[in-house]
C-alpha cells in the first residue's frame, strides 16, 4: 500500500508510529477490533486515539487528481480501496477551480 503520512511538525516519533500502526489497518479484519487493539497496545483511549491520528494528513501516492496530479487525501482506511476502485478522481481544489466543469461529461 503506497500511502503518504504528512505529521504536524510538533508530532513526537510515539505518535508518529502510532499513526503508521493505526494506517496499517487492511480492511479485512473488524475496524472496531483494530482500533481497540491499537488502543490497548498504546495504552491510550479511543478519544486520545483519534486526537493522536488527527495530527497526520494521509494521502494514497497512486490515486492522482486527473487534472493536477496531486495524490488523494484520505480520512479513514475504508476509503483506500474505495478511492482506488475509481476509474479517476478529481481534488477539491481543480473542481473548485473549475467550478464543476472537470467533472462534466464524466
Amino acid at each position: 500500500m503506497s500511502l503518504k503520512l504528512i505529521y504536524s511538525p510538533m508530532t513526537c516519533e510515539a505518535v508518529k508510529q502510532l499513526c503508521q500502526d493505526y494506517w496499517s489497518f487492511d480492511n479485512n479484519g473488524g475496524y472496531i477490533a483494530y482500533v481497540k487493539k491499537l488502543c490497548q497496545e498504546y495504552n491510550v483511549s479511543p478519544n486520545e486515539l483519534f486526537v493522536a491520528i488527527s495530527t497526520c494528513h494521509v494521502y494514497i501516492d497512486d490515486v492522482r487528481c486527473q487534472y493536477c496530479g496531486s495524490c488523494c487525501p484520505i480520512e479513514v482506511p475504508a476509503d483506500i480501496p474505495y478511492m482506488r476502485s475509481k476509474s479517476s478522481w478529481f481534488c477539491e481544489a481543480c473542481i473548485s477551480f473549475s467550478r464543476g466543469q472537470v467533472l462534466v461529461g464524466k
